[in-house]
């Protein structure tokens, strides 16, 4: 590919608009800088510097940059290059002693009759009766060419670009995030987020916080009632058994406190908590919080025995990981 010579500022919106249209998150030229020198250290030129002047970019390397940051916000499980996947698959099957060209040349044949819109099953099943080669090996062509397509530009395949479906990042620190399905607590994309940058939570708007600790109760199966977010007399998060119909006794309660690191949840707190699970007669109570529990909150709890469990910040960092996008699945 050539090199692309433009304005800083043209770069830079292609980049973010690319990463809105892939990922469905629409960040703003610093925070795509922050996340891009946050992996790793890498390069984050296109953004440093002012906005008026002029660079000249390689299209692979633009591309480049656009899967690093799709990976920096977990759309993508890493930060590979499309063809550099395939050209990996290549490398083994001639390792192995088998020559794809069937393959391409049937791809070629399936694409130029034109019968097909989408390369289904039908299409695939072409593919093995043309080029002799192995379903397996077919698949696998198709899910590559699939994977290097998705890594690309938009532009450079005449795909449409629409980013009316993307949500600002900063709304997650800022304000409240409802999500339109209600049967979710928490957007995917905040979620996905957080994976790969959980030294961010402790910065989330608190009822995100509340919001969290809802969906990763809610996708273990059980039900759960989000509480109102004020007044709500310390208890933020109620969770029942599966099939209970939220009847009887609670069997968890849960309260969120989004601190920064810095600030412990406070032996007080801890002792306030356990009346609340006490007065509702609530099996189990649970502190959750993206700092961690002051020694004396935990030892006193031990000590007396409260039926009290504490997730700090590493645990609730795992729970996002449990409800990441490419999180395995465990049947």
């Amino acid at each position: 590919m050539g090199a692309i010579n433009a304005e800083v500022q043209f770069f830079r919106d292609i980049i973010t608009e690319e990463l809105a249209c892939k990922s469905g998150l629409l960040l703003t030229d610093h925070e795509a800088g922050t996340l891009l020198r946050r992996d790793s250290g890498g390069d984050a030129d296109v953004f440093e510097g002012d906005d008026d002047g002029f660079l000249r970019i390689r299209a692979e390397d633009l591309e480049d940059l656009i899967v690093r940051l799709r990976a920096q916000v977990g759309e993508l499980p890493d930060a590979k290059h499309g063809l550099h996947d395939r050209i990996g698959w290549l490398k083994e099957l001639l390792q192995q002693g088998i020559d794809p060209a069937p393959i391409y040349e049937a791809f070629g044949f399936v694409v130029r009759s034109g019968k097909y819109k989408n390369i289904d099953e039908t299409a695939a099943a072409e593919m093995v009766e043309i080029s002799g080669m192995s379903a397996l090996l077919v698949y696998q062509f198709l899910l590559h060419t699939a994977t290097q397509m998705d890594r690309s530009m938009s532009w450079m395949h005449a795909e449409a670009v629409n980013i009316d479906w993307a949500v600002p990042l900063r709304n997650v620190f800022e304000s409240e995030n409802v999500p339109d399905d209600p049967d979710d607590y928490l957007d995917q994309r905040y979620i996905d987020y957080f994976v790969k940058n959980s030294e961010d939570l402790a910065k989330m708007q608190w009822r995100n916080f509340e919001r969290l600790t809802a969906e990763f109760f809610h996708r273990k199966g059980y039900e759960v009632v989000l509480g109102p977010g004020t007044n709500d007399g310390g208890v933020d998060v109620r969770v029942w058994p599966a099939n209970s119909n939220k009847t009887g006794p609670p069997l968890l309660l849960v309260q969120c406190k989004r601190h920064s690191k810095k600030n412990d949840v406070a032996i007080e707190t801890v002792k306030s908590f356990w009346s609340d699970v006490a007065w509702e007669n609530a099996k189990h109570g649970l502190i959750a919080t993206t700092s961690r529990i002051a020694p004396g909150g935990i030892a006193t709890s031990r000590a007396r025995r409260w039926p009290l469990g504490f997730a700090e910040n590493k645990q609730v960092a795992h729970w996002v990981k449990t409800m990441w996008r490419h999180a395995p699945k465990l049947n």
